[in-house]
């Protein structure tokens, strides 16, 4: 077996790292009051569209994510801390008002969720919260009245919702 001298320089190299501490000036130490994991996103409403729909939660622990990295918290998958959400309701009311050929239509998208902050696999607060999103369209000729939500409000109300969970909470 031949050792040339790259060998035992790479040999040399990994045992001082090992042996080297861990703590250095040029790397930031995270404290583990600021490592926190976006929990369970369920989605928990029972009527309408979007009852059972798996994607809304997937959205909803997205923007959890984006909110706490906001706040410059650290995700991490070994925290001990988590934030929980159960989406309870979802509604759009359609308001409409028509006059000759005047049509002005309004929509609220409404959202209450229930969030929950876990620490060390216990629930230390609870919060109920609700998130509105309003739209207003109007027109000088009748439009038909389909009853759909629009995308865009339904996001706002969420980022709503969700914003006030994570303030409620932290």
């Amino acid at each position: 077996m031949k050792i040339t001298a790259s060998k035992i320089l790479k040999i040399f190299v990994i045992c001082v790292m090992l042996l080297l501490p861990n703590g250095s000036n040029s790397t930031p130490q995270i404290n583990d009051l600021d490592l926190i994991m976006v929990g369970q996103v369920t989605n928990e409403i029972r009527m309408g569209k979007l009852a059972g729909n798996r994607n809304l939660a997937v959205g909803v622990k997205n923007i959890l994510e984006e909110l706490l990295m906001d706040l410059d918290y650290n995700l991490s998958d070994q925290a001990s801390t988590k934030v929980n959400v159960k989406l309870v309701f979802f509604d759009v009311k359609n308001i409409g008002t028509s006059f000759a050929v005047f049509h002005k239509d309004v929509s609220i998208t409404q959202i209450i969720a229930i969030g929950e902050l876990e620490v060390n696999g216990k629930v230390k607060k609870r919060t109920i919260q609700k998130g509105t999103s309003k739209t207003i369209s109007t027109s000088t000729l009748v439009v038909a009245e389909d009853g759909t939500f629009n995308q865009q409000t339904a996001s706002i109300a969420l980022k709503k919702v969700c914003e006030k969970i994570i303030k409620d909470l932290l």
